[in-house]
């Protein structure tokens, strides 16, 4: 199987929407996901976030979302993989580790000064597939958030 990792352009968006909707649909959070295909077409022509698709055999079965963020520790970037996603059917065939890689190439590219996820704790499987790539949970920092309810 060849795998392919691709950039894609504000065209391609309507696919990669399609696959993050997927795993929306598997983290059984469509009740929250609001975006809109035109809104993420609108993200990827604003340059507000880099869409990747991974394609098997010219198939697109996963998809990665990536965003810059900046630490005051240093006045560089963070490059943050919000989505990162393979078609179940295809897992275990090295499709989450080239988004990865596609994702350290950016990184590279961009001066950054490290890459950042989010994992569900629920997700030990998740979990694992990023450390064994390298990542390491944070003992240091908890995750706080503010609801857009409250203002």
């Amino acid at each position: 199987m060849e795998i392919d990792i691709k950039i894609i352009s504000p065209k391609e968006s309507e696919t990669a929407f399609i696959l993050t909707r997927e795993l929306m649909e598997y983290h059984n959070a469509l009740d929250i996901f609001t975006m809109t295909s035109q809104r993420f077409k609108t993200l990827i022509e604003n340059h507000a976030i880099i869409s990747c698709i991974a394609y098997a055999d010219s198939n697109a079965v996963g998809v990665m979302n990536v965003f810059y963020k900046y630490t005051t520790f240093s006045g560089r970037k963070i490059l943050y993989i919000e989505d990162l996603y393979a078609k179940e059917k295809y897992r275990g065939f090295g499709i989450g580790g080239k988004l990865l890689d596609k994702a350290k190439e950016i990184a590279s590219e961009n001066d950054c000064e490290q890459i950042e996820l989010k994992c569900a704790a629920w997700n030990k499987n998740s979990a694992r597939f990023y450390e064994s790539h390298g990542m390491k949970q944070d003992k240091e920092w908890n995750i706080y958030t503010l609801d857009r309810l409250f203002f």
